[in-house]
This record gives structure tokens, sequence and C-alpha cells, in this order.
């Protein structure tokens, strides 16, 4: 091993130059019937039937990852964020060496995903959603029983099976049926089968799709405290969760149409974005002058006025770059006046306003 790779091996968990996908689609007459042929056998055969026999197949490449530098340290949960098609599923199938990248290369652990691997196998647990491939599971075993296979087939150890059914919160159904399961008890099952092994980097692909919020919390903070914080891996987790993802990332990274749009700290990123916040209110006892006071107190940059909500009452919005300030001034100056404060509310930018707005202004996408 080279002097490079063990830098980067110490240096980051997953690290991707450059990392490119891309693949063919196949078109009948305008229907998109086939992916492409290394990962579809019928796309083989449509492109053999175009060849030979008919002019009615059209092939379309389509760019699902594009141009992807990342680099994820250990000790960091990561959101992978986007839309569907966005490409955050053929990223985590690369690294996870499920899939072969067009150009480009990634490594995990310092180990090539192409030239090494086996070796970044052994480094990674992959988790699949329901919604993105999940796990095979025989109906007729029960939870306890597809756990212990899994532990005897790779060598986990035992005593974690009692653990994953209890994260999971599977133990009162542990000796049950699979084939007897709801889409989210399947979905639990599922993360527990990850939760089995201790890995360096774990990859998740929307594992919590169909889980109960109360379940997934508990995911949540076991894999902050206890995966990532005590035991420094690196988790890369695709999600359509933005809340969670606030909640819960270190960093974010939003993909759109295949390309890494934005990376950051959530707030870091919505704080550069968005450098003022809105402040609505709604006043009983509003007169005309205790308006034109408030739209002029100092910090306000805009004043919106919302409507009357009775005979005396109206709302209004202002904008400001400093909330903390601008608040209790406004508030004491509808007080002084006469005025009555019912409601207000601190409307703070989320990450999917910033999703939106970098899409729009870096893409020139408006839908």
């Amino acid at each position: 091993m080279g002097c490079l790779e063990l830098v980067r091996m110490r240096a980051y968990a997953i690290e991707t130059v450059d990392l490119t996908r891309t693949y063919v689609r196949y078109n009948y007459r305008g229907v998109r019937v086939s992916m492409d042929i290394e990962n579809n056998p019928g796309g083989l055969l449509l492109s053999l039937y175009n060849r030979y026999f008919n002019r009615n197949v059209v092939k379309e490449e389509v760019v699902a990852v594009d141009h992807v530098n990342l680099k994820i340290p250990q000790g960091e949960l990561v959101c992978l964020l986007g839309p569907n098609g966005s490409g955050k599923t053929t990223l985590l199938r690369i690294l996870a060496t499920l899939l072969k990248p067009t150009s480009g290369t990634a490594y995990v652990m310092g180990h090539d995903i192409v030239k090494e691997e086996g070796e970044v196998w052994r480094h990674v647990t992959y988790i699949a959603g329901l919604l993105t491939g999940g796990a095979w599971m025989d109906a007729r075993l029960t939870p306890r029983q597809i756990l212990t296979i899994q532990s005897q087939l790779y060598g986990f150890p035992r005593d974690r099976i009692e653990d994953a059914l209890k994260l999971s919160g599977l133990e009162e159904v542990a000796d049950v049926r699979v084939a007897t399961f709801s889409t989210g008890m399947l979905a639990r099952l599922s993360v527990a089968i990850g939760l089995l092994r201790d890995s360096p980097v774990y990859l998740l692909d929307e594992p919590m799709s169909g889980i109960s919020r109360d379940v997934a919390e508990e995911i949540y903070v076991h894999m902050k405290e206890n995966i990532v914080r005590k035991a420094k891996a690196a988790i890369l987790y695709a999600t359509h969760n933005l809340v969670e993802a606030e909640r819960y990332a270190d960093r974010v990274i939003l993909m759109h149409k295949g390309k890494v749009i934005a990376q950051g700290k959530p707030e870091e990123l919505i704080s550069s974005m968005f450098r003022e916040m809105s402040i609505e209110f709604e006043v009983s006892n509003c007169t005309r002058e205790i308006l034109k006071l408030v739209e002029g107190v100092s910090g306000i940059s805009k004043f919106v006025e919302l409507g009357e909500t009775g005979e005396d009452s109206s709302r209004f919005v202002v904008y400001t770059e400093n909330p903390r300030r601008v608040l209790p001034k406004v508030i004491s100056t509808i007080v002084e006046n006469g005025g009555e404060v019912r409601y207000v509310k601190v409307n703070k930018p989320t990450l999917e306003d910033l999703f939106i707005r970098i899409a729009r202004e870096k893409l020139g996408d408006q839908s």
C-alpha cells in the first residue's frame, strides 16, 4: 500500500473522485421499457432485437451520478438528500460495490471500490429500505430465526440478536412468522439485520421508510450516540425526510440530477442562503398608526400586511436579519400604543427551503 493510500485511509472513511455513473435507457415507440444492459438482461434482448429486426427501439444515455466529489471522515452522520432520480441510491450502490462507476473512482477506508472490492465489502454495512430494495427474508421464518441465520453466515456475535430485536421494536413479535408482518414491521426487520454487524462505514438507503416515528427516532439516537459518537463509524444516509436530516445529521449533501449542488452543516448552509427571517404577528386593537409605527422599527427590511382577522385585529409579517433584536422592539411598539399581541411566530428557513432555492439558482430548475 502506497503513502497516498495510507493517508487516505487515515483521513476519510469515504472519498469519491469525479465519480460518475451513466447508463443506457431503452425506449420502444416512446415507452420506457428498460434500464441499461449491465443491470438488466432485458436491455440486452432489446438491443439485439433493435439491431437485427427493428428500428423502433431508441437508446438514451442517462447520467445517474455526475462527477461527484465527497470526503466523509469517520465519526460523522451525513445525510444524502434529494428528490427521486437525483442519484442517491446509485451513489450508495456504487460505494457498496453493487454497481461499478463509468468513470472516476471512490475509496472506502482507503480501499479502491473497483480494484479492492472485497476489502471494501469487509468494511461496509449496506442497509436498503423496502422502497429501495430491502433485505431478502424467508416469509416462513421468524425475525429471531432470520437474525440467527445471518449471524451464523457472517460470524456476527449471537448476543447482538436480542439487542437488534429490541432496538428495532420487534421483541414482542420475535417468534412470529414474517409472512404475517406489515410493511412497517418488514422495514424494522431490515434495519435489525443491518444492526447486527459492527462496521466502520454504514451506507443506508431510506431504511426508515414505513417505520413509525417513535421507533425511527430510537434508531436514530442509537446510530448517533453508539455507532457514530462511540464507535467513530461513518454513516452516509439517504433520506427524503428533511426534518430528520436537520435534527440528526452532522452534515448534509444535496443532490439534484446526479450532481452534488451543496454540502455542509445544515445550520451553516441555511444561514448562508437565508440572511433574513420572517416574523408573523396577529394584533388586536390594531390601528393604522400602530401599523405605521411597526413598519418604521429599525432593523425591519420589509413589512407586509396579511389583512384583518376581525373587526379590530390585523395580521402582518416583518422581515429582518436580526429577529432577536427586532422582535422585542415590535412588541413594545404595539403594547405602548394600545395594541395587544395575540400571536407571534418566527419562521425559520428549513432544509426544504434551502434545497428549493439552490436547485433554482444553481441549476435553473423552476419545478
